[in-house]
């Protein structure tokens, strides 16, 4: 056996020549030569076209001109060459600078280059462009922790819904057949998920929604429309029915595909029995409230009747014995009057407030300050009779939602109280009204001996009265009526008092 013959030394020109020609070619890499410091000896067309240099631009400047600031300060190229040096090559991946400023992902390695003898030459530099790539693995790392995070959360919400009890939540395919099952469902609807999963939804229904074909109703209407809710009568695993609130979401994929429904029932027999009593007891109060307003009305009648007559006699013996009535005579005459007139305002006020139990009339806009104005113009000879000074702070446009007769009814009831116990020589009224909330609150101001804390609550319920307050002491509704009439509206009422500082009586009610 022989050896191969060496290579023809005059082809070894021509194989560098053809060896420089590829390299020049290639425009995906930048491969070039470094001297032993590192300067830049070749440059490539991939070079160029990666780094954005000409060759007359980089040849003789040094490679660390690629990279980045921190890169450069912390001698990194450095110490790539001396590892090249050692190990005969350095390898690795890192962001690399072009002449433009803008920053590339490049894989980058450098090869020591020596001669025959072992001396070191320079180096061999290969760099790629991996931005694309490496932009794709970092979409890639972002949709799998994306994908991660939503698998958790979709996690967390099967276990939420699968331990909710108070509601039973499920799944149904297109065809309404049940596909889940949670522990809302088992408690409401008695089945076990194995029981019910895989049987049609209708089972829950009665048999006459059943034979009107309404389970197929929902879910073409849920289909249509995106959901269907409904309150009805539906069936237990034991035959028992319950009022359930139910909803039927339609679920479609990205495409607009049917692909099911969600299921949400809630058992509302024990709301349902508490408002079926509810109104039964306010049929049976609006019953007692009408037999009660009928009795008054009776009740008024029977006792105005004698009054009447009372009345009459006692203006008959004036008329006729006037002259020759004693002293004494005239007193009991004037007292007799002074009763009869008081029992006459008892019944009218108790007949008032029984008819307060009806319902209100329909709110309307009612302006403050002519009602206001109104109520003291009606008043005027009682406010002159006790030489009282009656002061307005209502502003113009101020109106809140309710009836002309109510407001105004409250108005002269706090005034008139005003007027009996503000302070015995020069009562002072003041008439307010400012806004508060989304309305207005009225305001009635007397300087009089005030009232204690204890009854402030009190005197507003019917025939309550203040301890020791004057003798003239009315009826004692005004207050309870005041306050039917603020109710009926939505209102409030109230009072601010203490003994010695006089009291300020307040109503509120909604803005018009």
């Amino acid at each position: 056996m022989t050896d191969a013959a060496p290579a023809h030394p005059e082809q070894e020109p021509d194989l560098a020549r053809h060896l420089g020609l590829l390299i020049q070619s290639v425009g995906d890499y930048a491969i070039f030569l470094l001297d032993q410091r590192g300067y830049v000896q070749t440059w490539n067309r991939g070079a160029e076209r990666m780094k954005g240099y000409r060759a007359d631009e980089i040849i003789g400047r040094h490679f660390s001109t690629f990279y980045q600031q921190e890169d450069v300060e912390r001698d990194h190229p450095g110490d790539e060459l001396a590892i090249a040096t050692a190990e005969g090559r350095y390898e690795e991946e890192g962001w690399r600078v072009r002449k433009d400023g803008s920053r590339f992902w490049a894989n980058v390695t450098i090869t020591a280059i020596r001669d025959h003898d072992g001396t070191l030459l320079g180096f061999g530099k290969v760099t790629r462009d991996l931005t694309a790539r490496r932009l794709s693995e970092e979409q890639l790392r972002a949709s799998a922790a994306t994908l991660q995070e939503a698998n958790q959360e979709l996690d967390q919400f099967r276990r939420l819904v699968a331990s909710v009890r108070d509601y039973a939540i499920f799944m149904l395919d297109a065809g309404g057949f049940i596909a889940s099952w949670n522990a809302g469902a088992q408690n409401i609807k008695q089945y076990a998920a194995e029981e019910a999963i895989g049987r049609h939804f209708s089972i829950f229904y009665t048999q006459p929604d059943k034979d009107r074909d309404h389970p197929a109703y929902e879910l073409q209407v849920a289909a249509a429309e995106g959901r269907y809710e409904e309150e009805g009568w539906r069936v237990r695993k034991d035959g028992s029915t319950f009022w359930a609130s139910v909803t039927i979401t339609a679920v479609r994929n990205d495409h607009g595909v049917l692909v099911g429904f969600a299921k949400v029932t809630r058992d509302l027999t024990e709301r349902r029995a508490a408002e079926e009593e509810l109104r039964r007891t306010q049929e049976r109060l609006r019953r007692s409230n009408h037999d009660l307003q009928q009795f008054a009305a009776v009740a008024a009648h029977d006792l105005s009747e004698p009054l009447h007559t009372a009345a009459g006699f006692a203006d008959l013996l004036v008329r006729r014995e006037g002259d020759r009535l004693s002293a004494e005579g005239r007193e009991v005459l004037d007292q007799l009057t002074a009763s009869v007139g008081r029992m006459r305002d008892l019944i009218s006020d108790v007949l008032s407030y029984a008819r307060l139990v009806d319902v209100p009339s329909a709110p309307a806009t009612v302006q403050l300050r002519p009602a206001v104005e109104r109520v003291v113009a009606a008043l005027e000879a009682a406010i002159d009779e006790r030489g009282a000074r009656v002061e307005l702070d209502v502003p113009e446009g101020a109106a809140v939602s309710a009836d002309v007769m109510s407001v105004e009814l409250v108005l002269q009831n706090l005034l008139a109280n005003g007027l009996k116990f503000g302070d015995g020589d020069t009562p002072l009224i003041t008439i307010a009204a400012e806004p508060e909330r989304d309305g207005w609150c009225i305001a009635v101001t007397d300087n009089g001996s005030g009232i204690p804390v204890a009854d402030q609550d009190r005197i507003f319920g019917a025939f309550e009265q203040v301890d020791g307050a004057r003798a003239d002491r009315g009826s004692g509704l005004g207050l309870a009526i005041a306050r039917r009439h603020v109710d009926r509206y939505g209102g409030q009422i109230g009072v601010q008092s203490s003994p010695g500082s006089g009291s300020r009586f307040f109503f509120w009610l909604p803005g018009a």
